[in-house]
């Protein structure tokens, strides 16, 4: 098995100690989000550390990461570089690892700073603080902030923002998940923008607050975005209603061969 480490300029000196993460990975560490890829708080030289382990993937998925695309772990790291160039806030990032042979991707890891955060944006919609309205209205002005850089955040959901309070009362946010982010060198369109806040698990009033709200911080007509969000709704909808067709087809067409 080969190892390839590729460490942030800040964290050379760490070499050793990051290139032992995968064998520390299993036994080691506080675990805080275990569905599909496991995330772990690791302590490393003294700091608490973020390690994504990504699911290892299925054996065509494992040649494609090999051979014609980036693991998602490298994609996160360079995503997160990014970000801090464009003075985006995001965890820093340390290092990825991936681990492969000639056939594929075994394992890839993702690691970072881990943030002390008093929040998610999820967090202000179930348990609310009484200062949410604020913060929710903070937190689109930061949405807003790079879709004006021309950042598309594909996985726009209420755990992927980090939350922390600064001493002078004002508030840092912190995009995490980002392996599926997208860069263009142009502001978002209504359309691009609107699309991203389709996947925001919140109810339909609260939806349409967030959505007045940042049709008002980003200058878009309130109606412009509506019907871009709606549009997105529908193609989404039909997108998945014809994904769960060809799934069935596929497992008939299966069961009936094994017959």
């Amino acid at each position: 098995m080969k190892i390839s480490c590729h460490i942030h300029k800040l964290y050379t000196h760490l070499r050793n100690e990051i290139e032992a993460i995968p064998s520390r990975f299993d036994n080691e560490g506080n675990v805080i989000y275990n569905i599909r890829n496991c995330i772990k708080k690791i302590n490393v030289a003294g700091e608490v550390w973020n390690v994504k382990s990504f699911k290892k993937p299925i054996p065509v998925n494992s040649f494609i990461y090999r051979y014609c695309r980036k693991t998602k772990a490298e994609r996160s790291y360079k995503n997160a570089v990014r970000l801090l160039n464009l003075n985006i806030s995001t965890p820093q990032p340390i290092a990825y690892i991936i681990e492969k042979n000639l056939l594929g991707i075994h394992r890839s890891y993702y690691i970072s700073q881990q943030i002390a955060y008093d929040h998610t944006l999820g967090d202000l919609f179930r348990k609310p603080p009484q200062d949410a309205p604020h913060i929710i209205g903070e937190c689109i002005k930061y949405i807003n902030s790079f879709h004006r850089k021309g950042v598309y955040f594909l996985d726009l959901s209420v755990g992927n923002i980090l939350i922390k309070r600064q001493a002078d009362g004002g508030f840092t946010f912190y995009l995490i998940d980002l392996n599926r982010a997208k860069f263009y060198n142009r502001p978002l369109t209504c359309s691009e923008s609107v699309k991203a806040f389709c996947r925001l698990d919140t109810t339909t009033e609260q939806k349409e607050d967030i959505l007045r709200q940042y049709a008002s911080v980003s200058g878009f007509d309130y109606e412009d975005v509506i019907h871009h969000y709606n549009q997105h709704k529908e193609d989404d909808f039909r997108r998945r209603k014809m994904k769960k067709y060809h799934i069935k087809r596929l497992r008939e067409t299966l069961s009936h061969k094994r017959k």
